[in-house]
C-alpha cells in the first residue's frame, strides 16, 4: 500500500462540502446510548431538504408502512430513531460528492447497488441479532472509495475501469496495480477522517474480502451482502461467491441467508434517494 499516494488524495478532500452539523451529530450518536432523540429529531426536521429526502424514502415501499408519514417525529415513532439515523447519513452522503459533467461509471447504478447492499446487510444483521442500522450504513459505505477515486483521480480511475472492462481483471487488483492502493483503502481513510466508528472503518476497509483478521461480524456481514448483490447482478461466482468459512464464522447457512433477504421490489423502491446521476 502506498501511504504517500493515499495521503495525496486525502489532501484534496478539503474541496468536499462540509457535512451539515446535524449529520455530524447523528454520526457521533452511534456511540451514545443516552442520546436525546427528540432534540436531534427536531434538528433533522429543521433541515428542510434533508427532512424531505428522509420522508420520501420513509414513505416508499422500502419500509412498507401502512400510511403516509408526515413528519420526522412520526418517522422516528414508526421506524425507530436507528432507521431514521441511517437515512440521515445516507441522504447526506449522496450530497457530499460534487456533481461533475463526466463520471467514469454510472453513478445512478452505483447508488442502486449500494442501497441494495445496505438492505441485504441489515437483513443479515437482523438474522444474527447484530446492530441492523450499523450494518445498513456499513453496506451503504462499502464502496465509498469508488466515489473518491472518480471525483479526485478521475482520469486514472477511468483508466482502471477501462482495463477491467477490456480484460475482465479484478477491480481491486487493477486499482492496486495502477494507483498503488484500492478503493477500500481510500474509503476507510475517508471514514477515519469523518470520525466514523472504528467498526465501520474496518467494514469498509476489509468488507471486499473474505480473508481478514481479526474476525469481525460486521465486516463479514458486509462481505456477504456485497457478494449477494454481485450475484444478483450476474457477476457472482457459484453459490453466490460466499466461502463456507465465512458462513461458519457467522453461524449462517445459505438457506438462512436467502430466507432473510428482502424482496427485490422493496429494495428497488429505496433507491429513489440516490437516483440522480
Amino acid at each position: 500500500m502506498d501511504e504517500a499516494k493515499i495521503e495525496n488524495v486525502l489532501t484534496r478532500l478539503h474541496q468536499l462540502p462540509m457535512m451539515p452539523t446535524v449529520v455530524q451529530e447523528v454520526i457521533a450518536s452511534f456511540g451514545e446510548p443516552g442520546l436525546d432523540v427528540p432534540t436531534l429529531a427536531a434538528k433533522i426536521a429543521a433541515d428542510g431538504g434533508l427532512a424531505a429526502k428522509i420522508l420520501r424514502v420513509a414513505n416508499s415501499a422500502f419500509y412498507g408502512l401502512q400510511h403516509q408519514v408526515g413528519s420526522i417525529h412520526e418517522a422516528v415513532v414508526l421506524l425507530g430513531f436507528s432507521s431514521v439515523r441511517s437515512l440521515v447519513v445516507a441522504a447526506a452522503l449522496r450530497n457530499v460528492f460534487p456533481k461533475t459533467e463526466q463520471h467514469a461509471f454510472d453513478r445512478k447504478a452505483f447508488w442502486q447497488r449500494s442501497v441494495k447492499t445496505a438492505a441485504y446487510a441489515r437483513a443479515i444483521a437482523k438474522r444474527l441479532r447484530q446492530d441492523q442500522e450499523m450494518a445498513f450504513i456499513a453496506g451503504l459505505l462499502r464502496d465509498v472509495g469508488v466515489l473518491v477515486l472518480d471525483t479526485y483521480l478521475h482520469e486514472q480511475f477511468a483508466d482502471v475501469l477501462a482495463r477491467v472492462t477490456a480484460t475482465g481483471a479484478d477491480l481491486v487488483e487493477t486499482e492496486r496495480a495502477v494507483l498503488g492502493f484500492d478503493h477500500a483503502m481510500i474509503g476507510a481513510a475517508v471514514a477515519s477522517r469523518w470520525k466514523f466508528p472504528q467498526a465501520l472503518q474496518d467494514a469498509i476497509r476489509y468488507g471486499q474480502s473474505s480473508e481478514h483478521e481479526p474476525f469481525a461480524p460486521l465486516t463479514d456481514i458486509v462481505f456477504v451482502a456485497g457478494s449477494l448483490v454481485r450475484a444478483s447482478d450476474g457477476g457472482g461466482a457459484e453459490e453466490n461467491g460466499i466461502p463456507e468459512a465465512v458462513l461458519t464464522r457467522l453461524g449462517l447457512s445459505r438457506e438462512a441467508i436467502e430466507a432473510c433477504l428482502s424482496k427485490l421490489e422493496q429494495l428497488e423502491a429505496g433507491t429513489d434517494l440516490f437516483a440522480e446521476a
